[in-house]
């Protein structure tokens, strides 16, 4: 697979982060060094390596990364560009070793753990990238985490994972596409297909399935992963010894630095300890004085030794009471019964085989998936709709598919301009449309269950 196939894929935000040599460290990378070494040469030679990674020069960006660790070995972040520049070369038992001591050195995010998690699996551990997973749950997105355990063998988890990612509000088109991988690497094709569908075309659908059946029937795990992400698995030694982190303790690192002179840490250091002026003593207060006894006076009483009740103060006459104006609640409660009671009951008996009556068109997008994803987000903010029937159906427009979005089964051309007059007043962008009977549904929703309030 080469790399525009993959760009094409675009399965899920990792894997296309581990292929183009994004670590999501650059921060770190690009930092000086602050520990012992030469980070201006450190800084240099990561950035070229992650030029060359970006212009594909795989081997030149793990020499270049080699020399970044080399120059700066207690660097978590450039630890972490190594890691990805072996991984991009297929390198994996290597990938595993600099990820592994970057995440030693504090490299706790999203990118540098699916890296070292992909890794581990193409070298058959996928027993510790579970376990990495899952100790970086909170970390790593959970559409990431989905499609890493479907690689690592455990497809139930993965579709459990994915499942409840593709629910959640606001799910996008790439955790659908993971959770459809997932079903496809558990063999479970026909779903796999009817939920990749939902953001592909026809031609890109067929390309995505063939994909992922070669994907599928691999059973070796480093040629898997590394097709997976664009390159070629190779004969691994290993990293070399002398950029292995045990070489560089804090305690070597410390003893490996020259000394500066005398003069130079004095004139660096603060004042001299002789002109500290140390902070006054605290002075606790006197208990004692602190703590004063109050004397309450004790209530007079009468002649017959009753204690005289006070007379409490008498509460002012209420103002004028002003009736706010009812009509424009009668109104609103009129146009809600009626959209109850007339409107809605008729909806209900729309038929999606057979589509006829007037219909409130809510937009046109450019997929299936996409509509139904934003008739989802519309119900959600105007319940009224959720009690409409809706569906999408295709329309070509000068060469160009668009799927429309449309509120059903409104008998009238009244009921229709009065719904969608509603939805304007709320500033949804709509307009009225007679369904002629020859729309192909593709999808449709049913009503929700009206629901009026106890008065």
């Amino acid at each position: 697979m080469n790399r525009k196939m993959l760009m094409n894929m675009a399965v899920s935000g990792f894997i296309l982060s581990v292929a183009t040599g994004c670590s999501g460290m650059g921060k770190m990378a690009d930092a000086p060094s602050h520990a012992a070494g030469k980070p201006a040469l450190a800084a240099q030679s990561a950035e070229q390596a992650r030029t060359a990674l970006t212009a594909g020069k795989v081997s030149k960006a793990v020499g270049l990364a080699e020399a970044a660790v080399a120059a700066s070995p207690r660097e978590a972040g450039y630890r972490t560009l190594l890691g990805q520049a072996y991984l991009n070369d297929g390198r994996f038992a290597s990938a595993t070793a600099a990820l592994t001591e970057a995440v030693e050195l504090g490299a706790t995010d999203s990118n540098t753990i699916l890296s070292l998690t992909l890794s581990q699996i193409a070298q058959g551990k996928n027993a510790e990238a579970v376990a990495l997973l899952t100790q970086h749950r909170d970390t790593v997105p959970t559409s990431d985490i989905g499609l890493a355990l479907a690689l690592a063998g455990d497809n139930e988890g993965a579709i459990y994972v994915l499942t409840e990612a593709a629910r959640a509000e606001g799910a996008d088109a790439r955790t659908r596409q993971n959770l459809a991988l997932a079903y496809a690497l558990s063999g479970r094709w026909v779903q796999a297909r009817m939920l990749a569908s939902q953001d592909l075309s026809p031609a890109k659908l067929e390309a995505r399935m063939a994909e992922w059946s070669k994907l599928a029937e691999q059973p070796n795990a480093q040629i898997r992963v590394a097709s997976l992400i664009g390159t070629k698995a190779q004969q691994d030694a290993g990293m070399p010894v002398r950029l292995a982190l045990r070489n560089f303790s804090d305690t070597q690192m410390a003893a490996a630095e020259p000394a500066e002179p005398a003069e130079q840490l004095a004139s660096a250091d603060p004042a001299p300890v002789a002109a500290y002026a140390p902070p006054p003593p605290v002075v606790l207060a006197d208990a004692g004085n602190a703590i004063r006894s109050v004397e309450l006076p004790m209530p007079e009483r009468g002649a017959d030794g009753v204690v005289p009740v006070t007379e409490l103060p008498q509460p002012k006459a209420a103002g004028e009471v002003i009736l706010a104006d009812a009509a424009p609640y009668r109104a609103a409660q009129k146009q809600a019964l009626e959209l109850a009671t007339v409107l809605i009951p008729k909806a209900m008996g729309f038929d999606a085989k057979k589509p006829n009556g007037w219909a409130v068109q809510l937009g046109a997008y450019d997929s299936l998936g996409i509509a139904k994803e934003k008739w989802g987000s519309l119900k959600k903010r105007n319940a009224e709709l959720a009690s409409f029937p809706a569906s999408s159906h295709a329309a070509t427009v000068k060469g160009r598919t668009f799927y429309r979005l449309t509120v059903n089964g409104l008998a009238t051309r009244a009921d229709a301009t009065s719904l969608c007059n509603q939805l304007k007043a709320e500033g949804q962008t709509c307009f009225i449309r007679a369904m002629g009977g020859g729309e192909s549904i593709q999808w449709a929703s049913k009503a929700s269950p009206v629901r009026l309030a106890s008065r």
